[in-house]
């Protein structure tokens, strides 16, 4: 097997040299409160996401969620259980890399519902960090993974 097919950051699927791959963990967060999730927008595709990305080498799961969930929505979140764990492959057109990732979502809840700005987002991939209601997120709406995701969000 010299390519894999993967999806790119427009949901797209491309063959992708298998010597192009790179391990990464990533961690991500249902950051609930009320019935709501925050959700954040691909910037590739427009779908929602979750706030979340890759763990650095040398960093605690726990570390980097908090971390990322900081970077991206200003949010400071208690870490819950493991609610879903999956494996991907993906492929990020604008930095040409090609990830093997495997994917944990943590239910998490927050001390304060209060995002940062749209303005202060510091995020390759993700914008516009928003509330939103869990039941009205449909599963069309999410990008990757999305029937995993979306019965994994129905369940919290």
């Amino acid at each position: 097997m010299n390519q894999i097919s993967c999806k790119n950051s427009r949901g797209e699927i491309v063959p992708v040299p298998r010597d192009k791959f790179f391990f990464r963990p990533s961690v991500y967060g249902f950051i609930v409160s009320g019935g709501r999730v925050v959700t954040m927008r691909n910037k590739g595709n427009g779908k929602l996401w979750f706030p979340g990305g890759g763990v650095e080498v040398g960093e605690r799961m726990e570390d980097a969620l908090r971390r990322e969930i900081r970077e991206e929505t200003g949010l400071e979140v208690e870490i819950g259980e493991l609610v879903l764990c999956r494996e991907n492959f993906f492929y990020y057109d604008p930095l040409d890399e090609a990830y093997h990732a495997f994917l944990f979502f943590f239910r998490c809840a927050v001390r304060s519902e209060k995002l940062k700005g749209d303005d202060l987002v510091d995020d390759l991939e993700s914008e516009t960090p928003r509330w939103s209601e869990i039941t009205s997120i449909r599963e069309e709406d999410i990008g990757d993974l999305a029937a995993d995701i979306h019965g994994a969000l129905n369940s919290l």
